[in-house]
């Protein structure tokens, strides 16, 4: 730049400062007491002399036309490189910010400087949306999941500590325990019966969903800089047949401030000890959202798959029990079956804020003021739709020949005496429009008033006899339903919402539920002290494939009443005590349940589920002693099935080997349960039912670990199992399977960012 362009750009630049320095001191003369101390400063429109160097510093600013570069050769500070973006920005007076040190020393780090775009290397990049608090906006990376129904969003902690991936199986990190099938991967069911997921629409689904997300559980994310995890947990050096590896992979970044794109990589599997038990169950992930000023989006694609041998499990029990021959050994029930699951999700949510101003602003002199109100604030009006398509389906196929695997399905083969290939689909086509009213202010004791209309095409494909003659038929169902509700809060310290859904056609017609809860916190202690309760109530058709299902070993053919469940659930948590309790009572009547034959029955008696859990860490010196503990009790114990007591703990010294930059945890993890009459796995469905031939349970079950948090990765290395054949074999998973042997595990946990 010439010398004859830098002296009348630098006059007027030093013109642009004195003025802001005199909009600066006006300002403080009316700034409101209010907002002391928050960097933002209210100036009055009637006050002329402001207006006038407010009018002079843009029209200056427009005059020059030069870049980011030349106004950083200057000698321009940050803080006037920014509190002229804020001049130019901005559409009136009201709208100047003036940032503290503070908040400064944010925005530079925030701002991207190490982009060759030299036009856009010093702009702030902030994000400016209604949705979130400023306290979370300015973080380096937070994340949320969202409410499909109404695009609500609720915050989920970011737990980048070793205590959080010690835990490699998900079911051992949201519950003390499950019974499974002994292999990552495969079907699961949580002890706690509060915690337990179903998906009504596809049932054989429901022992997964713990490995993998739906629209409601896939977290996003927005973040300064680009974020990276990669993970590995499995037997490294175990013997390849028997190996187990699970492997994750998440990248997530922002392409502007408001807009965030993720991809996610989940692998769950591994051989299996028994014969015939490999597994793999894998999920992806691709997802976007945007934080508007006004427009919130959230949307994306996930596809699950599980590729299993089934083998029914093992024999004769007493070959575990009471020897201790190699395990791949021992006889199964079936040597050549297998099972297909696959689900693929398209869905998106979105909403547009409109705020609205019931009369019009004008200054002391009669001129109009340009309406500042931002979505979220006062009263507003958002209107949104959800839209979704889902297809699951699932296949299974077996080729039996001899009496064991025949005894297995008692003998039962409806379509061929030795060959089985049975399949599964339905197709979910919905969507939903809602409309939520703000009457007063984000902030109020009743804060929005919302409701909404939606349509679901449900496609059902399960063979039948006649379609020998007729050939393949599908069955479709139009599914109209509608729901309303209420929310509010009052300040942070109570927050409540309740929403009644009614279906009035198609296949769910008559069904309705209620659900509502309640948030108190109290800041007496650090981080706080928190009580949640809720309540839900719902009248439900039981799921098509418990009415309508053939197969070669199953034929359902119901038309079973309505369900009824009302649960009352409550919640206390002091994180900084270390200190989380629940209890849960659930009363059923008429549910649905697999007996001892795998057939679906009805219980025409109301029965009750009572459970309490609670977890306290306790520290003395470098002393850990993490417990958690599960109590419950089911009215029916021959109907639903539960461990009466069930317990984790994690012991351990944790002292830093390296300060701040190697902590060190070395200990010993048990799990433990009383025995119980655990439920039976049937491959040809999929699905747990009930049994009363065996109890499982009363032996402890301890890995010793050394657990390292080095830097940012999470490392552990644990010896699991390791008190095998102390005072039996018998540590079973579920009826039938085996829980690992002794095996060392690996596990790493690392992410990548740029701070």
């Amino acid at each position: 730049m010439s010398n004859n362009k830098i002296k009348p750009s630098l006059r007027k630049i030093l013109f642009c400062c004195l003025a802001l320095g005199a909009v600066l001191l006006a300002s403080a003369w009316s700034r409101p007491t209010g907002n002391v101390g928050k960097g933002r400063f209210v100036l009055k429109i009637s006050d002329t002399i402001v207006k006038t160097a407010y009018q002079q510093m843009i029209d200056s600013l427009f005059e020059l036309n030069l870049s980011p570069d030349s106004l950083k050769k200057m000698g321009l500070s940050d803080a006037v490189l920014f509190s002229l973006d804020s001049l130019r920005k901005a559409d009136s007076i009201a709208q100047i910010k003036v940032y503290t040190p503070k908040e400064l020393r944010r925005m530079k780090r925030d701002s991207i400087h190490k982009h060759n775009d030299s036009i856009i290397r010093n702009t702030p990049r902030v994000l400016d949306t209604y949705l979130f608090a400023d306290s979370i906006k300015y973080t380096r990376i937070f994340s949320w999941t969202h409410d499909t129904y109404l695009n609500n969003q609720e915050m989920q902690k970011m737990d980048t500590t070793f205590n959080y991936h010690f835990h490699d199986l998900p079911f051992h990190r949201d519950d003390i325990n499950a019974q499974y099938l002994g292999v990552s991967g495969s079907a699961a069911l949580p002890f706690n019966y509060h915690n337990r997921q179903t998906n009504e629409l596809f049932p054989f689904f429901s022992p997964y969903m713990t490995y993998t997300y739906m629209p409601e559980s896939i977290p996003f994310y927005n973040t300064k800089t680009p974020y990276t995890e990669l993970a590995y947990y499995g037997t490294l050096f175990a013997n390849r047949q028997k190996s187990e590896d699970n492997i994750k992979f998440l990248h997530t970044q922002n392409f502007t401030p408001s807009f965030n794109f993720s991809i996610l990589y989940q692998r769950n599997g591994g051989g299996g000890l028994l014969q015939h038990e490999k597994t793999d169950f894998r999920t992806f992930a691709v997802t976007g959202n945007y934080l508007g000023k006004k427009y919130i989006a959230q949307g994306g694609y996930i596809f699950s798959r599980l590729k299993r041998e089934e083998n029914g499990g093992v024999e004769d029990l007493k070959m575990i029990s009471d020897t201790t021959i190699d395990v791949r050994t021992v006889p199964v029930y079936l040597n050549n079956a297998n099972s297909i699951m696959r689900r693929n999700t398209f869905f998106i949510t979105h909403s547009y804020g409109v705020p609205i101003r019931w009369k019009v602003q004008r200054d002391s002199l009669g001129n109009k003021i340009a309406d500042t109100l931002s979505t979220g604030e006062g009263t507003a009006t958002y209107f949104g739709h959800y839209g979704e398509y889902s297809v699951y389906s699932r296949s299974y196929t077996d080729y039996i020949t001899d009496s064991v695997g025949s005894s297995l399905y008692r003998d039962i083969f409806l379509l061929n005496p030795t060959t089985s290939a049975d399949s599964a689909r339905v197709m979910n086509l919905e969507n939903r429009f809602f409309l939520k009213i703000q009457p007063w202010n984000a902030e109020s004791v009743v804060s929005n008033l919302d409701g909404g209309i939606g349509h679901q095409m449900l496609n059902f494909y399960g063979f039948k006899p006649e379609f020998f003659i007729s050939g393949n038929q599908n069955k479709t169902y139009n599914n109209i339903y509608a729901y309303f509700g209420a929310g509010g809060k009052f300040k942070k310290y109570f927050a409540w919402n309740a929403r009644a859904k009614a279906d009035v056609a198609g296949y769910y017609k008559g069904n309705f539920s209620l659900d509502a809860a309640m948030r108190f916190s109290s800041w007496a202690v650090k981080d706080g002290i928190h009580l949640t309760a809720k309540f839900s109530s719902s009248i439900r058709k039981p799921s098509y494939f418990l009415n309508n299902y053939t197969s070669n070993h199953h034929l359902f053919d119901y038309d079973f009443d309505k369900t009824t469940s009302t649960r009352i659930e409550g919640k206390l948590e002091i994180p900084h005590w270390g200190l989380e309790a629940s209890v849960g009572y659930t009363l059923l009547n008429k549910n649905v349940y697999l007996d001892t034959l795998c057939i679906p029955t009805q219980n025409n008696e109301a029965m009750s589920i009572l459970s309490a859990y609670i977890a306290k860490n306790i520290k003395v010196g470098p002393l850990h002693l993490d417990n958690r503990i599960l109590l419950q009790t089911s009215s029916k114990q021959e109907i639903v099935p539960l461990p009466k007591v069930a317990v984790n703990l994690r012991y351990y010294l944790e002292f830093y080997a390296v300060k701040n930059i190697l902590n060190v945890q070395i200990g010993a993890d048990m799990t433990y349960n009383t025995k119980y009459y655990a439920q039976a796995y049937d491959p040809a469905l999929g699905m747990f039912y009930n049994q009363e031939r065996y109890k499982i349970g009363n032996n402890p079950y301890i890995d010793v670990f050394v657990n390292l948090q080095w830097k940012r990765a999470c490392i552990f290395v644990k010896c699991e199992n390791v008190l095998q054949g102390t005072p039996n074999n018998e540590y079973y998973s579920t009826y039938r399977y085996i829980r690992p042997q002794r095996a060392l595990k690996l596990g790493i946990w690392w992410p990548f960012y740029i701070r």
